[in-house]
């Protein structure tokens, strides 16, 4: 899981959280690829056509369960659940009232999770933005079966 923090708000999102996506996404996965290269978006406007704006309550159990399972085999992930909802609590607190949020993850309530607007050329990621405060917070997860 990569988390990366840049100064900006929703308007410069979409430019901030492709950054991220641009240093990473073509990198080879360990295995073969279970994605394909025209998944990975060519630039920021294909980015954030690949999310959705969503309610703080769905981005934060997407963040949970990022952090509490594995993508692949739904295994026990870096933080237990109690852990892991702390953690997205305390986030959703420092950006703020107002924040807006965007994933391309439209269901983690099982393994493995439907994204599936794919960002990179592995076989499930994972990818929730938060922009609030001044500040843009942009998690990608990913994982291979």
């Amino acid at each position: 899981m990569l988390v990366w923090v840049d100064v900006g708000d929703a308007d410069s999102m979409p430019g901030a959280a492709f950054a991220l996506l641009d240093r990473v996404a073509r990198l080879p996965p360990r295995l073969p690829p279970g994605g394909f290269e025209e998944d990975v978006p060519a630039d920021a406007g294909e980015f954030i056509a690949k999310l959705s704006e969503t309610a703080e309550a769905t981005a934060t159990g997407v963040l949970v369960w990022l952090m509490s399972t594995t993508m692949v085999y739904g295994g026990r992930g870096r933080y237990a659940e109690a852990k892991a909802r702390d953690v997205a609590k305390a986030l959703v607190r420092l950006l703020g009232p107002g924040t807006r949020w965007w994933t391309n993850v439209s269901s983690w309530t099982f393994t493995p999770a439907r994204a599936w607007q794919p960002v990179t050329r592995h076989t499930m990621d994972a990818v929730v933005v938060g922009a609030g405060g001044g500040v843009i917070v942009t998690v990608l997860a990913f994982d291979d079966d």
